[in-house]
């Protein structure tokens, strides 16, 4: 019934509240072929975000399309955490946001605080979505993007007060288990972090130290209990101290990475 109601709402331009308030209303032709054809989109499996081109992300609208994943609630909790941090640090003045796909951690942040975040992902497809969804919200003077497979585009010696993280964390067993919508429409490599699923995340945590300021933060969401004590190690071996949150369900979720000691 969602997303029925979603792609009534795209289609007629108008809101699902609207829609349900004019459920006797007469749906014109053209709009009426329209719905069913993306009604049909959506029994095959296409998400909803990639059919209306949008999905929400803590209470903003995010353009999204193939190239890039449809943002998660449970990564709400990594903005969260980051602007906890940002809220009792105002002296934190350089963010990168690594992986950023469609910019929705990054340009959150930006939006949030006004501070200049840089914006690094593999994907120059993607960072196009990230650079649409910029200039809707208002903040592309407030982010830099950068093409690059994680630091190999940042000049050497620079260095952030921030860095967060959310990167391929799907191990290849795990990938027939995915949902099919998951699985058959969203970009692989946004997913799958290597055979254990911690390969890409390792490289990652071997190099962040080096681009971390003295008192800096490194932010990571991973895949589980599992994902979450491996990278508390790997981050601890390198000298830094660590944290893992939950989610809304209680999963282990996000791995805080400091110089300095966590409450």
């Amino acid at each position: 019934m969602t997303d029925v109601l979603g792609i009534i709402s795209f289609v007629c331009a108008t809101t699902k509240e609207q829609v349900l308030a004019n459920m006797d209303k007469e749906i014109e032709n053209t709009n009426l072929s329209q719905i069913e054809k993306l009604l049909g989109e959506r029994r095959s499996g296409k998400p909803l975000a990639y059919i209306t081109k949008k999905k929400e992300f803590y209470s903003r609208e995010f353009f999204v399309d193939k190239n890039v994943l449809v943002p998660r609630p449970e990564t709400e909790i990594l903005v969260e955490e980051a602007l906890n941090i940002l809220a009792k640090r105002k002296d934190i003045m350089g963010i990168l946001d690594m992986g950023t796909g469609s910019g929705a951690i990054g340009l959150t942040i930006a939006q949030r605080t006004f501070k200049h975040v840089v914006c690094v992902d593999a994907s120059e497809k993607a960072l196009g979505v990230a650079r649409i969804n910029a200039h809707t919200m208002g903040v592309s003077n407030h982010a830099q993007l950068i093409c690059s497979n994680l630091f190999g585009g940042i000049r050497e010696g620079t260095q952030f007060d921030m860095i967060l993280a959310n990167l391929p964390y799907v191990a290849d067993e795990e990938w027939g288990s995915l949902m099919a919508d998951v699985r058959d429409f969203e970009p692989r490599k946004a997913l799958c972090g290597g055979k254990g699923g911690t390969e890409i995340y390792q490289e990652f945590l071997r190099s962040a130290p080096l681009y971390l300021r003295n008192e800096g933060h490194v932010l990571c969401e991973v895949g589980g209990y599992r994902q979450a004590h491996m990278m508390k190690s790997i981050l601890e071996s390198t000298g830094l101290r660590a944290n893992i949150r939950t989610d809304y369900s209680g999963q282990e979720r996000i791995v805080i990475g400091s110089w300095i000691n966590l409450s």
